[in-house]
């Protein structure tokens, strides 16, 4: 593969005394459930990418804690490779696309998402959110 080509976000905010992570239906499947994702546009970072992405699929402002790791895959016939970042719930800032939803405890997530890259990338993410908890 050749570089990056699209770039998501792990959006997480705490209530109670758990994080909670935002999960969405994949457009167009209203039965997988995936983290919001999209093209990182030229001269944008990866990292604009995300932010922005979530912001247009979800209606969420979020700001970057931490890479946590890409995944691949085909799309219409395309290799597509994701980098995916660890993001802190700032405020809901919008509408976003016309999707459902939800704010799942790690455990809930983990049953929700619908691939096991998605859940690998749960798992580091939850990883890296308590290691930063803990730090505080």
């Amino acid at each position: 593969m050749s570089g990056l080509t699209h770039a998501g976000g792990i959006v997480m905010r705490f209530g109670g005394d758990a994080p909670r992570y935002l999960v969405v239906t994949a457009k167009g499947n209203l039965h997988r459930w995936v983290f919001p994702k999209g093209h990182i546009d030229p001269g944008e970072t990866p990292e604009t990418a995300a932010e922005r992405e979530v912001l247009e699929e979800a209606g969420v402002d979020a700001r970057i804690l931490e890479s946590v790791g890409s995944t691949e895959f085909k799309k219409d016939g395309r290799d597509a490779c994701v980098q995916f970042f660890l993001m802190q719930y700032v405020r809901n800032a919008g509408r976003g696309e016309d999707r459902e939803q939800c704010w799942c405890r790690y455990e809930e997530a983990l049953e929700r998402l619908s691939s096991d890259s998605a859940r690998d990338l749960l798992r580091r993410a939850h990883a890296v959110a308590t290691r930063l908890l803990h730090s505080r």
